[in-house]
């Protein structure tokens, strides 16, 4: 059973390995195919001990096969421990000398003591006990070599990892033990000897487990850092192309009106139109890194004030002053929440529904709704604009989407919406048709301050 087991964890860090291309992977999954080589053929040893007598070419042989492959497996262990720590390869050459001096001093622990039928005792002890010492000292040392190196040493898999190693160790030492003592004229008993197998599959398990899960962690761990990195890229790239394309804006506003010919500014015109276009584009990435970055900030809000404030930022938008805003300040209408979210969300909402309003009808409107009860705040935005076909509705939310050819904005307005109704720890939801209107409905737990 034990082999079998360590055949799986081979196989499992092998598939790991192909999947991160870690090479400490490919040193883990080497070391416990030769444990279970060491086990297989352990196994198969006690199977002939009743057929061939010691000095047998075929005893011989499995065990020289089972103490290299138990003596390799601590190799590289130790190995692919070092690697994992250090976060680079160790040296080749380096590693194949030393697994050369391990087969060799299986070789000769297989071959000592082979003629004298009297020495079984001198037999079971460089075979069996130098090589637990062996083992027993190879998982000790990497068990504290762990501890020691403070700065690794977090996480569950590693703690996991170093008390198996720890607990396997001295569990190896007391074989070493068993065949020492008899030697030196001490009869020695372990009461629990009968459970020592059951132990050895328990610490098997448990250095594999540890093993994933430190893996997982040091996955986790990198790819928050490459998010950190890539917020970061995202929020300087954006913030310094935000000076030059200021600059460009100015120079074309003082061409147009220093140029006469019509055609002529018609072009200003749309130069002007697609560098506006790319200043928006370039705000709602940084909008979307200050959202990713910044921790929840809660202060008792008036929503009346914060919808004032929306409403004079975008009141001067093409089309805004044809626009009735249909809402019933009430004095009662106030909130813990994180205002800069809040104006983010409500900001991108209203904008989205001036921009893509219907100013043929009638009475064009945007209706806005606050009701908070429960400790719930839920806030609907309404208009009878253009409306959203229900085809796009579950992909409407998705970062640079675009409903239709025809839409002006940079396709990350409601992605940032999204991510900021995240961070509130709340959920927003759409209700719309194609020339009728839309409705989006925010529900939004109420933090305590």
């Amino acid at each position: 059973m034990q082999g079998v087991w360590c055949i799986i964890l081979a196989f499992l860090f092998l598939y790991t390995f192909n999947v991160y291309r870690k090479h400490y992977l490919k040193i883990w999954s080497l070391s416990w195919c030769a444990f279970a080589l060491y086990l297989l053929t352990a196994a198969s040893i006690l199977q002939i001990m009743w057929i061939y007598p010691v000095d047998h070419p075929v005893w011989v042989s499995l065990t020289i096969v089972s103490i290299s492959a138990s003596y390799i497996q601590t190799v590289l262990l130790f190995i692919g421990t070092w690697e994992l720590i250090n976060e680079r390869k160790f040296q080749k050459s380096r590693l194949f000398m030393i697994l050369l001096l391990a087969i060799a001093l299986a070789t000769v622990s297989g071959i000592l003591f082979l003629n004298d039928t009297s020495a079984s005792d001198e037999r079971f002890f460089v075979r069996v006990s130098v090589r637990a010492l062996i083992t027993g000292a190879g998982f000790l040392a990497t068990g504290i070599w762990i501890i020691i190196t403070t700065s690794t040493f977090k996480g569950l898999g590693k703690k996991l990892l170093t008390v198996a190693f720890i607990v396997f160790g001295l569990e190896q030492i007391n074989y070493f033990i068993v065949g020492l003592l008899p030697l030196i004229g001490i009869e020695y008993k372990f009461p629990y000897v009968a459970h020592l197998g059951l132990l050895d599959f328990f610490l098997q398990a448990l250095i594999g487990m540890g093993m994933v899960i430190w893996l997982l962690e040091n996955e986790r761990r990198d790819l928050k850092k490459a998010n950190a990195e890539l917020d970061s890229f995202f929020y300087s790239t954006s913030h310094d192309l935000r000076s030059p394309i200021a600059s460009i804006l100015g120079l074309t506003y003082l061409a147009k009106h220093q140029s006469k010919d019509q055609e002529t500014l018609e072009i200003f015109e749309r130069i002007e139109g697609r560098i506006q276009k790319l200043d928006e584009v370039i705000n709602d990435i940084l909008n979307y890194s200050k959202n990713s970055k910044r921790i929840l900030s809660v202060t008792k809000l008036d929503f009346n004030v914060l919808l004032d404030d929306v409403i004079g930022a975008v009141k001067f938008a093409k089309g805004a002053s044809a626009i009735r805003l249909d809402y019933e300040p009430n004095e009662k209408n106030l909130l813990n929440g994180d205002k800069d979210r809040l104006v983010t969300i409500l900001n991108n909402l209203i904008s989205n529904s001036v921009k893509y309003h219907d100013l043929s009808k009638a009475d064009p409107y945007i209706k806005v709704g606050f009701h908070k009860s429960g400790g719930v705040v839920t806030i609907t935005i309404s208009d009878n604009g253009n409306g959203i076909d229900p085809k796009h509705h579950s992909k409407i939310f998705d970062m640079f989407y675009r409903a239709s050819t025809d839409s002006q904005g940079s396709g990350l307005g409601l992605f940032i919406v999204k991510e900021a109704v995240k961070k509130l720890n709340g959920t927003i939801s759409l209700e719309s048709s194609p020339g009728v209107g839309s409705t989006f409905k925010i529900v939004i737990p109420e933090p305590e301050l």
